[in-house]
């Protein structure tokens, strides 16, 4: 069983990527990166990126996560604070804590294409 089938699949997913960016935006240390985007679609689009990473069944068709974060500046102390909040929103949703660490884990994959400062 794939980590995206043990988490619940996309309506589980979907659910910890909309408390994940409720929490983002609660943050002043990392919201300001989301000032005018429109959050319904940054959302759809980091949760269809979720399910792919964590073995769903649709490939990731989005844009490169390094070209996307190239002019950002998204620092380390920065990228943990956001793994921070994916931790939270894990936890908020139910997630066990084995689950929850292999999904940090996956998350930690991207984080030399997300930080560039």
């Amino acid at each position: 069983m794939t980590l995206f089938e043990q988490l619940g699949g996309e309506a589980a997913v979907t659910a910890v990527t909309t408390q994940f960016y409720a929490n983002i935006q609660a943050d002043a240390t990392v919201s300001n990166f989301f000032n005018g985007i429109n959050m319904a679609d940054q959302t759809n689009k980091t949760a269809s990126f979720l399910c792919a990473a964590l073995g769903g069944p649709k490939a990731w068709g989005g844009r490169n996560l390094k070209e996307v974060h190239a002019n950002m500046g998204v620092t380390n102390a920065q990228f943990t604070t956001v793994i921070g909040h994916l931790r939270s929103a894990l936890t908020s949703a139910g997630v066990a804590a084995d689950l929850i660490d292999q999904t940090v884990a996956v998350a930690e994959t991207v984080r030399g294409d997300v930080v560039t400062a």
